[in-house]
């Protein structure tokens, strides 16, 4: 009976040793949290080895999880911690601030020192400080509540663009991410601006798989050509001016079936198109352009809204191919260097195209353009005896799609 109790003792005694064990190598490297493994002192060994199996990094992170390896290379580079009460949160939106964080941490040319000490002000104050240096595309520089507010898909590839120098829009660092093979969308099978979902939250396990398929980039390249910057640097766009190509639905269609995915064919219903083009940034090329479209456009309104009292009210009319691009190109480069505007993107139609008295000397000619995707603008043109020019040209809405 006492050699029994003795070979009890001497078992639950080993079963403990083993719990410390497996407490001890949950330490993380650079990650100062053991994760604690509770175990019954009347467990026995091979009980203890399925606890060991089933142990998770985060209680409420599932070894099965599709992001764990990204959470877990995380962890390891020092980019995220788990929460107190010993969660990761995986699904939540990531903030500004939490984003932000990530992004300062992965680079080497960043102070890390600085980094580690909580602001006065916000805890990420040092952050945005360090940050603010190479004007990466943030919200949150003068503005708390924004360090606070979930970020979106879309300002995070903007963020992720400017990191490696480029002063993207949204629709063009979506482009930048596909190319790059940092993002597949949210739609299986799809490579379009929409399918990649720029207003979709970007949940904190999304944020670190970004940076990890980031990190596993030997170079990032924009349009075919090889971005010069190493992934652990920050470059920055501070003095970087904005880039002025137009990523067209077209251009999405090659680098998806470059890269083995056909794009679903456009709808051929107008206010299917209409709503598609809202949610993609709007018209940003004239190969959005279909006769609906134009269309719909149209029956926007007359062009008469914007001609002063009592200009004969006119129409829409036609103009040959060769005095259409000598507008054209007047149109463009009045929108390259008016103050008026900061125009990423300006479209001009050949259908679009208004004369006040068609055919007559006294007419006035007119064109509908569409400049950043959304404005519509009025644009009176004209030939002086010299050159085609444009006269005059005024903001009639600012958003088309409202």
């Amino acid at each position: 009976m006492k050699d029994s109790r003795i070979k009890r003792t001497l078992k639950r005694l080993g079963v403990v040793a083993i719990a410390f064990v497996i407490m001890t190598a949950s330490v993380f490297s650079g990650f100062a949290r053991a994760q604690e493994v509770k175990v019954d002192a009347v467990l026995t060994v091979d009980e203890v080895v399925v606890n060991l199996a089933e142990s998770r990094l985060f209680k409420d992170v599932e070894n099965s999880h599709w992001g764990i390896e990204a959470i877990k290379w995380g962890v390891e580079e020092g980019l995220v911690k788990g929460y107190e009460d010993g969660t990761f949160r995986p699904d939540i939106q990531v903030s500004e601030a939490e984003f932000a964080t990530i992004v300062a941490r992965y680079v080497e040319n960043t102070d890390k020192e600085k980094l580690k000490i909580a602001g006065h002000n916000h805890w990420s104050d040092n952050i945005y400080e360090e940050l603010k240096k190479w004007e990466i595309p943030l919200k949150g520089y003068n503005d708390n509540k924004a360090r606070d507010t979930g970020l979106s898909r879309g300002e995070v590839a903007r963020v992720v663009a400017a990191k490696y120098g480029l002063n993207l829009n949204e629709r063009q660092a979506v482009y930048f991410m596909y190319e790059n093979d940092l993002t597949y969308g949210m739609i299986p099978g799809e490579m379009t601006f929409n399918s990649y979902n720029v207003d979709a939250a970007l949940n904190r396990v999304m944020a670190v798989e970004f940076m990890r398929k980031l990190n596993s980039q030997g170079y990032v390249k924009f349009m075919g050509k090889e971005i010069p910057a190493d992934n652990k640097e920050m470059v920055g766009i501070k003095d970087v001016h904005p880039s002025n190509v137009v990523i067209t639905d077209d251009m999405f269609d090659k680098l998806a079936k470059d890269k083995g995915i056909e794009n679903p064919p456009k709808s051929e219903n107008v206010d299917e198109l209409w709503e598609s083009l809202d949610k993609s940034g709007g018209i940003v090329s004239e190969s959005q352009l279909t006769p609906a479209i134009i269309q719909k456009i149209k029956d926007l309104g007359p062009m008469c809204r914007m001609f002063p009292e009592g200009t004969i009210v006119g129409g829409w009319t036609t103009i040959d191919d060769d005095l259409f691009e000598k507008y054209k190109t007047s149109i463009e480069e009045y929108f390259k260097n008016t103050k008026e505007v900061d125009a990423k993107s300006v479209v001009v139609c050949k259908d679009l195209y208004w004369e006040t008295k068609p055919g007559q000397s006294a007419n006035r000619q007119y064109f509908r353009v569409i400049v950043n995707g959304r404005e519509d603008w009025g644009v009176e043109v004209g030939f002086t005896g010299k050159e085609h020019k444009v006269f005059f040209a005024s903001r009639v809405e600012s958003n088309i799609f409202d």
